[in-house]
């Protein structure tokens, strides 16, 4: 009998929640998807170390996930028994005991959440090759959609969702057993109590938040928050948000109470009235929903910084397919050189030197003009005397004719230079500074007085190894006065190179020190101030780093969006459950504002006005609060980088997509919430 009524209420719970329902089935059909890529055969077939990362990456994501989802099934659980606590006292009035009435409570959900997951598991298997095809594509190797079913994706999975399911229902059916029939019957009818002591705090509360609001962003944006004040600094940030939210209900109980000029305006008073009654619920709730938004976000706007990264820069850092670096001024790479024709056919190599002058003029100067330095302490003033740092302890130097065989085998046009003339080759990010120097001052080299010819910003390697940052190409018979600094073999290669080349080159290297991770050269090695992705190596093979860096992005972005789609559903479900769930009670209030001669256009602009202040509350705050740090971190990564992107680019992206799913969830909650307040 128990059991014929936990399905035929399972039922009408279904259509009651149809958004819970749907979303749920969303959850686990991510789920499944993602916990399926962390077994996928064809992922660990394409890389086995970066298949490894992208594992760990997404079971980190899913252990913060779970937590979300825990803390969303426990809160529509709570909703649902507050709704239907009158019913569940009915049966108690009966005769049922409190142990019948918990299980068949706890069936209904644990059916609710099966028939989810089960709905889930179709999608989940789509969504699955879909983002395998994608990352495919990232690596430009072909994929044809196969049926990949993952056992353990999807023992993980259940393990998983049925797990949270059950200590969710497990702690709500502890706060079940402690009510008693009138707690039940009269549970639905309570309205949240506002203190007088507590409404006169609001208003201090809400100055308190809005200015520590602004004090983060000027701390934000003027470097102020330092790594160690971070974490406290975020954790503020989050403290303020719910005193936000609590002083801005307690202002609104007191205008209420003052009974302030706007109540008697239109529906004024209908509508404050209506918010005033949930001021505690709503305090915390908008406060979590907002952190969850700013949170999906935030996170949404840094995976599209590292995919943007990717597909526009990534390929420009590597422009050689082999370069190795040594610090012999006479090394001729005969064992590399012997590998590369074991392991592939070279198409052109070239060995040649980098030279110095003795002095350091151009470091100098970036390193009192560059901005990159206005964020950093330069290694220049902290570097042991056989180490690293931004840049070598002298300007480095290309002669003309290495320059331009290295140009044509990138595919450019050769350059040409008089003899009192030399270029600036340099990364863009660059260029604004070293037009600076050109500009202001001649370059004394080999004897000669050169003046700037011009810059160039093709991609060259210039991470430690033509240069750090820049190289000053110079005639041959100025670069036959200096000294030469370092040694490069540059290689071009028939297709791709094998995997493993970069380690077998590498090992033929020892210039990392295994305890400190410093340098052990004869000379400082200078690495230049490129950021965030680096290609800082004395061995670059790009077709092997290619491959490893788009899996360390990919290993961050997927779990980053991850994240930001499951708390950004979970949210949304929340706004609109918490709506419809209590449409049930507007609709006799609605009913009154019809008696008193309100047409049924104007009722649906109250219920407009109602939804879209619940709507828009936590969607405004998270706006200004996601938008402030993303577009921080945009102007960071940008700034580090070197990509060409506009700062509000990520976040403007990001903020379309989120109003996008916001406008779908409001307006399925509208049409529903009209729908329940009008149907007998």
């Amino acid at each position: 009998m128990l059991n014929k009524l936990a399905v035929r209420n399972a039922r009408r719970s279904m259509g009651d929640y149809l958004i819970y329902l749907v979303t749920m089935a969303v959850i686990a059909a991510l789920m499944f998807a993602f916990d399926s890529m962390i077994f996928s055969k064809d992922l660990v077939k394409l890389y086995r170390e970066g298949g490894a990362m992208m594992a760990v990456m997404l079971s980190l994501a899913t252990f913060f996930i779970i937590f979300i989802i825990a803390w969303l099934i426990h809160y529509i659980i709570r909703f649902m028994l507050e709704k239907r606590s009158r019913e569940l006292g009915t049966y108690m009035l009966l005769g049922m005991t409190k142990k019948q009435i918990s299980r068949l409570f706890m069936r209904e959900n644990g059916v609710l959440g099966t028939a989810a997951f089960l709905l889930g598991l179709l999608p989940g298997l789509f969504f699955q090759q879909v983002l395998t095809s994608i990352i495919y594509s990232l690596f430009d190797k072909p994929y044809h959609l196969s049926l990949d079913f993952s056992g353990w994706g999807l023992l993980m999975t259940v393990c998983l969702y049925f797990l949270v399911y059950f200590f969710a229902l497990l702690k709500n059916k502890k706060q079940f057993k402690k009510m008693n029939i009138h707690d039940l019957i009269y549970l639905d009818k309570q309205n949240e109590k506002l203190h007088k002591k507590t409404r006169k705090l609001s208003g201090i509360w809400l100055i308190v938040s809005l200015v520590y609001f602004a004090i983060f962003a000027v701390c934000l944006f003027t470097g102020a928050i330092t790594l160690a004040a971070a974490l406290p600094m975020v954790l503020g940030l989050i403290v303020c948000i719910y005193l936000f939210y609590i002083g801005l209900s307690g202002m609104l109980a007191a205008y209420i109470h003052r009974k302030g000029k706007r109540i008697y305006k239109g529906a004024g008073l209908f509508l404050l009235r209506q918010m005033a009654s949930k001021i505690k619920t709503m305090s915390f709730t908008m406060g979590s929903l907002t952190i969850l938004f700013t949170a999906a976000m935030i996170g949404c706007s840094i995976a599209m910084m590292f995919n943007d990264f990717q597909k526009t820069e990534l390929d420009a850092r590597l422009p050689f397919d082999v370069i190795v670096f040594s610090d012999k001024t006479d090394d001729d790479f005969s064992a590399q050189r012997d590998i590369l024709r074991k392991e592939n056919q070279v198409k052109e190599e070239l060995v040649y030197r980098i030279y110095e002058n003795g002095n350091d003029p151009v470091n100098q100067y970036l390193y009192d003009h560059l901005p990159y330095f206005d964020h950093v302490t330069p290694m220049k003033e902290k570097k042991p005397e056989y180490g690293q740092g931004e840049y070598f302890d002298y300007d480095t130097y290309m002669k003309l004719s290495d320059y331009n065989k290295l140009r044509r085998m990138l595919g450019y046009e050769a350059v040409r230079l008089k003899e009192d003339q030399y270029l600036i080759q340099t990364q863009d990010r660059d260029r604004d500074t070293l037009e600076g120097f050109a500009s202001s001052q001649t370059l004394a080299a080999g004897g000669k007085h050169l003046r700037c010819q011009g810059i160039s910003t093709i991609p060259f390697s210039q991470c430690g190894e033509n240069g750090a940052d820049y190289v000053l190409v110079v005639p041959d018979s100025a670069a036959a006065g200096m000294k030469p600094f370092y040694s490069l073999l540059a290689a071009d290669l028939e297709g791709d190179a094998p995997q493993g080349l970069q380690e077998k080159l590498s090992a033929l290297q020892d210039y990392e020190d295994e305890e400190t991770g410093d340098m052990k050269m004869d000379i400082t090695w200078g690495f230049g101030t490129n950021q965030v992705i680096s290609m800082e190596d004395t061995v670059l093979v790009r077709t092997n780093l290619l491959e490893e860096t788009r899996f360390v992005i990919t290993a961050v972005s997927y779990p980053l969006l991850y994240i930001g789609i499951v708390f950004l559903c979970v949210a949304m479900t929340i706004l609109s459950v918490q709506q419809l769930g209590d449409s049930a009670k507007y609709k006799f209030r609605y009913r009154v504002l019809s008696k008193l001669g309100l047409t049924e256009r104007e009722i649906n602009r109250v219920v407009l006005r109602q939804l879209l202040i619940y709507y828009l509350c936590p969607a405004l705050a998270a706006a200004f609060l996601s938008g402030a740090v993303s577009v921080f971190a945009s102007h960071k990564f940008i700034f580090y980088t070197g990509t060409h992107t506009p700062v509000l680019y990520y976040y403007g992206v990001s903020l379309v997509l989120f109003l996008a799913v916001y406008l779908l969830y409001f307006l399925a909650t509208y049409i529903e919430f009209k729908k329940n307040i009008t149907q007998d």
